[in-house]
């Protein structure tokens, strides 16, 4: 047989009648009906005999052909290279996208500040937030001669990281190491501690909760919002009407300002001033930089003002440590009372007590009367005695044991109560300035309002009178809480 070659071109066999066509990738060979009208089964072995000798050995389909519409049959095909997929990064929590200020400016922190585009995207500690899927190999592939087509790898791609995260040993998934809001800083996977708000908190800002250990609001928050963090929050320019929650310590530079407003804190507070506000609850201690009028507070520890006006005017303050003021209450006696050595656990269980104790002992009191009577009328009547009234003296008998178990209990309850509230009755009141009439003083089970203006007075708890008494600051004393 002469030697054949085959190409890009149909070249005429089998005395014309087909045509053997090679692509060019020379991935397929394609047998044609030339002038032939239909194939005859009996030429197939010369056109395989020809493929063969024209260097075909890969692929080959060696079944009858069946030709398409065209006249064209594929009768051996290569195996294309399969090129390798380049590396992925796949996310598991979305970050949020930030760009840098372009003055470049240093965060209090040391690092860069970062605007939010979107809303803060919060995460735990050790939280996968990125797994790379690697890239894969190439496979090569053969044409219909046999020769190998080479394949390429897939591209790998390299996570570097920024603050807050870590790479696995084997790089290929990014966790949090911290708490804090996550971002793409940079094109690097960063979970930043620290959030700023270079404004107001306002519609443009929205409601904040951030998971981290430092928010920071450079304005004021105005009323209707609420801005939440499990760690410390400064405020530049004071809160109006508006709910704070902080995790750790709270700072508000300015004042607190209305009934809407509603303040806990899970550290200490410091704040300049409060007029008429909601509830203030803090499980550290408070500082009062200026004044409060009509305050609302409940505080762990100790309350302290002792600079600007150092005043407490109007309200209730309910401590669990002692008070350190320049001022109590005010010339016009307004009522201000005052609750030391009552923290808010102990408080709460009181008010607690107090509500059942509405509730058990007239309840006790009101069956105990009707059990007396029924039992009257049963003796009296005897067999006449309703079936009704019956039903209705068996279940009061049956209650009673469980009435009377529910006021022992609370008894019980009241008598630790008092015990424990007895122990806390060493904390003081202490007044630098003025202690005005009308100023309310609760210690231990104790209570005093004050008729006539006092100064520079302690006022304890005398456990030998139980009684509240008021006495001369001495100057040892005024220089330790003066020094701090």
């Amino acid at each position: 047989m002469a030697e054949f070659t085959l190409g890009a071109y149909p070249q005429k066999i089998c005395d014309g009648k087909y045509t053997l066509q090679l692509s060019k990738d020379k991935l397929k060979l394609i047998l044609a009906l030339n002038e032939a009208d239909v194939f005859e089964s009996s030429d197939w072995k010369d056109v395989v005999a020809i493929a063969l000798a024209a260097g075909v050995c890969h692929g080959f389909n060696e079944e009858l052909p069946s030709f398409d519409e065209e006249g064209k049959s594929v009768i051996a095909s290569g195996s294309p290279a399969q090129h390798g997929e380049r590396a992925k990064v796949k996310p598991h929590v979305r970050p949020a996208v930030v760009q840098t200020k372009d003055d470049e400016e240093e965060s209090r922190s040391g690092r860069r500040d970062f605007r939010e585009l979107g809303n803060i995207v919060n995460v735990p500690e050790d939280q996968l937030l990125l797994e790379k899927i690697p890239a894969t190999v190439g496979i090569p592939g053969r044409n219909v001669f046999g020769e190998e087509i080479p394949a390429k790898d897939g591209k790998d791609v390299i996570i570097k990281c920024g603050h807050g995260v870590s790479l696995s040993e084997d790089g290929l998934r990014v966790m949090s190491t911290v708490k804090g809001k996550f971002v793409m800083a940079e094109g690097k996977p960063t979970v930043l501690e620290e959030h700023i708000v270079t404004s107001d908190v306002d519609l443009s800002v929205g409601n904040i909760t951030f998971s981290g250990k430092q928010l920071i609001i450079t304005g004021q928050v105005l009323p209707g919002f609420k801005v939440k963090c499990m760690g410390s929050i400064d405020i530049s320019e004071g809160v109006n009407n508006a709910e704070i929650v902080a995790g750790a310590d709270l700072k508000i530079m300015g004042g607190l300002l209305g009934e809407d407003c509603s303040v806990r804190v899970w550290g200490d507070m410091t704040v300049d001033f409060c007029e008429n506000t909601g509830p203030i609850e803090t499980r550290g201690a408070m500082t009062i930089t200026d004044f409060v009028v009509q305050g609302n507070m409940r505080v762990e520890k100790d309350l302290r003002a002792l600079s600007g006006k150092g005043a407490l005017i109007g309200g209730r303050y309910v401590l669990g440590g002692s008070l350190y003021a320049l001022e109590l209450g005010s010339e016009a006696e307004v009522h201000t009372e005052i609750v030391v050595g009552l923290n808010p656990s102990l408080e709460h269980k009181k008010t607690k007590i107090e509500e059942a104790k509405a509730i058990w002992p007239p309840r006790l009191t009101e069956m105990l009367k009707d059990i007396t009577a029924l039992s009257t009328m049963k003796k009296n009547e005897g067999s006449e005695f309703s079936e009704a009234n019956a039903e209705k003296l068996k279940k009061l008998n049956i209650m009673m044991p469980k009435v009377m178990e529910a006021n022992n209990q609370l008894s019980e309850l009241e008598e630790k109560l008092d015990k424990e509230i007895e122990k806390a009755a060493t904390q003081c009141v202490y007044v630098l300035g003025k202690l005005h009439a009308g100023v309310q003083v609760t210690i231990g089970k104790a209570s005093r309002i004050f008729t006539s203006p006092e100064e520079r007075v302690v006022v304890e708890f005398d456990r030998q009178k139980q009684a509240i008494h008021a006495r001369g600051m001495t100057p040892e004393e005024r220089e330790a809480i003066e020094q701090g």
